[in-house]
């Protein structure tokens, strides 16, 4: 799903946008969290409060 999709789900309210966002960024987020905490459970729960 692109961009401009995911957006439009979240335009709509859907719960369907958190998970696209997860499923297209969430890989990169724990990898930026984890290289700033270096620790993959504090990684894991900062991607998730998020």
């Amino acid at each position: 799903m692109d961009d401009k999709q995911i957006l439009d789900l979240y335009w709509e309210r859907s719960e369907a946008a958190i998970s696209e966002t997860s499923k297209k960024y969430g890989k990169y987020c724990r990898y930026i969290a984890f290289n700033i905490l270096h620790n993959d459970e504090d990684s894991e729960e900062c991607v998730n409060d998020t």
